[in-house]
């Protein structure tokens, strides 16, 4: 995850791991995005500091990889996320406009 403040810590696959919704939800939502959404410190280096100086203006939003359109992941989302755009929100064939594909 990223922002105009701060970023979250880069989560690499184990070998030959494949990003299934259980996966996902465990390894990258409940650890790596709670976990950076929580920040309390206002200053400090992009990977400890809040992630925004107004955690009222975040847009939790993902692509439509399986993963992140599972059922469970939205689910999940919807109610651990105070600020999500769940499927279907993101317009189809819009521009990708998600900098992190670029890293």
């Amino acid at each position: 995850m990223m922002s105009f403040h701060a970023l979250s810590d880069l989560h690499f696959l184990p070998p030959k791991q494949t990003v299934s919704a259980d996966y996902y939800l465990k390894e990258f939502l409940e650890k790596t995005c709670l976990n950076a959404l929580n920040r309390k410190p206002k200053k400090g280096d992009l990977l400890t500091r809040k992630m925004l100086p107004n955690m009222s203006k975040y847009i939790f939003q993902q692509d439509g990889a399986p993963a992140h359109s599972a059922k469970r992941t939205q689910d999940w989302c919807k109610e651990n996320l105070k600020y999500f755009w769940g499927k279907g929100e993101w317009l189809a064939n819009s521009p990708d406009l998600s900098p992190i594909e670029n890293v």
